[in-house]
């Protein structure tokens, strides 16, 4: 009976941070692309987004209410060549925050998003957003 107690004091907890979190991002424009990406132990999961002929400024936002350690990398992809732009690890336990931008100025170049969770234990589930930002 207290485990089940536990449990459900648990999810609840849990249930509030991540709602937390929803609210915390709050988008002026319509996103671009959004994505719900599982990452189990010890993996990495790629998002590849598809982004031909579509010059711009783009924001790249991912959250994860994970037990974390997670990694967050963001490459960008021209023909068949990969540039990481960023990378970034992240220690926290349930508020994971990755923020950056990607200038496609030329509107040549794609974009791979990648989460690697080092947690041994727990499938780190992630919220990926890409946002068009307007012109300058």
């Amino acid at each position: 009976m207290r485990s089940m107690m536990l449990t459900l004091f648990s999810l609840f907890v849990l249930s509030i941070g991540t709602t937390g979190w929803v609210q915390a991002i709050e988008f002026d424009e319509e996103y671009l692309y959004y994505r719900d990406a599982n990452v189990p132990p010890f993996q990495k999961s790629r998002e590849f987004f598809d982004m031909p002929d579509r010059k711009g400024f783009f924001e790249v936002t991912m959250v994860s209410d994970a037990a974390g350690p997670l990694t967050f990398r963001v490459v960008r992809v021209k023909g068949d060549a990969e540039n990481t732009q960023v990378q970034q690890r992240s220690y926290s336990i349930g508020s994971h925050m990755f923020q950056t931008r990607f200038d496609n100025a030329s509107g040549q170049d794609d974009l791979i998003v990648e989460v690697s969770n080092s947690n041994p234990a727990v499938v780190a589930k992630v919220a990926v957003f890409v946002v068009e930002l307007p012109p300058h």
